[in-house]
């Protein structure tokens, strides 16, 4: 059997479905939460919380951490 023609592949993943974002969703109470949790760190560090800290305070996932951490840049 002989591979498919370069011109059905590119068919084939032109028409492909997207893939499905890896990003989870996150809740607006969980953002604002963490945006409290930021500032509050902020305010007796004087720098800027990491995820893993925010992972740590909010008891999530790391996945679900990043998400929250790229809402507060």
């Amino acid at each position: 059997m002989e591979p498919p023609a370069r011109e059905e592949v590119a068919a084939l993943l032109a028409t492909a479905e997207p893939a499905a974002p890896t990003t989870p969703a996150v809740p607006t109470a969980l953002v604002d939460h963490a945006r409290k949790l930021a500032a509050d760190h902020h305010t007796r560090t004087g720098t800027a919380i990491d995820t893993d800290t925010l992972r740590a305070r909010l008891g999530v996932p790391p996945q679900l951490a990043d998400a929250i951490a790229a809402q507060l840049i």
